[in-house]
């Protein structure tokens, strides 16, 4: 179900002096797919601190998520955070007799995250394509008075991103070119300005001719400070919460976006933040909020 607050049709002579919309820029994980699958919770937790483990030298599990979650609650990427980490000295030391690979100064590479993320996480919790989805985003690249240009950014890393598209039949909409991930901006990430100037410059987009769509409040809120338009992903069934017809299935989906939202503290969707132009449950009913606004 789409709601809109700050999107109602502006008066005709306000419309008319509005930058055309040219661009819609989509974050990846939460919004692409719905939070409630549990596959970010699976990344942000055994995803995380299984690569922590293997790859930084972690003694424990626990040990590398108290760390995880002290530096992503800083940077909302688990890439950037373990970079941070390691200029903070956080990072176990190199065990007896191992060195790093040759060449490299620094334990922790995010392509070696991107390798492990691609390859061990469990996409199947992901469920497949959403035809719904799909659907929309014909409508969205295919409607000729609307001419839009359709660009992922992600926080995660290239090839991990990639997969997930791929898995939910999204890839197709976003060739090389339009795809972007924090690997492609480091040592920047969402919500650093740097970064979204990054994105705009390389597709040749002005941030006031550009809609966000997004389920992070941080970088809903940055978007906005630039120009753009904003959309909030909430989540299936989240914005019925509460309400009398809310069914079991909905209580379950919530506590599984709940628990997601539980890796990410402190940024949990907001749907009243006046950064918020519209807010949506999930990506499929992005058309309905593009028809009011865009015709």
């Amino acid at each position: 179900m789409a709601a809109s607050r700050n999107d109602d049709p502006p008066e005709d002579g306000i419309k008319r002096n509005r930058p055309k919309i040219t661009t819609i820029i989509f974050d990846v994980d939460d919004t692409l797919y719905d939070v409630g699958t549990g596959f970010t919770a699976q990344r942000n937790t055994v995803g995380a601190t299984g690569f922590m483990v293997e790859k930084l030298h972690f003694r424990s599990i626990e040990d590398a998520q108290i760390l995880r979650d002290e530096y992503f609650k800083k940077f909302h990427s688990t890439a950037k955070a373990l970079t941070a980490a390691e200029a903070d000295g956080k990072l176990p030391p190199l065990p007896d007799g191992a060195s790093l690979p040759p060449g490299r100064t620094k334990l922790f590479d995010a392509g070696d995250l991107d390798e492990y993320w691609a390859n061990n996480l469990d996409f199947s919790m992901l469920g497949g394509p959403d035809p719904k989805c799909i659907d929309t985003f014909h409508t969205m690249s295919n409607n000729p008075n609307w001419k839009l240009n359709l660009v992922a950014f992600s926080n995660g890393p290239r090839k991990y991103v990639s997969r997930v598209l791929r898995e939910i039949g999204l890839d197709s909409f976003f060739p090389p070119e339009r795809l972007f991930a924090v690997t492609d901006v480091l040592p920047h990430c969402k919500p650093d300005k740097a970064s979204f100037d990054m994105v705009l410059k390389s597709i040749g987009a002005r941030a006031e001719e550009t809609i966000m769509v997004e389920d992070s409040m941080k970088n809903v809120r940055a978007a906005k400070a630039l120009g753009m338009r904003t959309i909030l992903v909430v989540g299936r069934g989240r914005k019925r919460r509460g309400s009398a017809d809310e069914s079991e299935n909905d209580t379950k989906l919530d506590k599984l976006a709940t628990d997601a939202e539980a890796t990410k503290a402190g940024d949990a969707p907001d749907e009243t933040d006046p950064a918020v132009d519209a807010a949506v449950e999930v990506a499929s009913e992005i058309g309905d909020v593009l028809k009011m606004w865009l015709g």
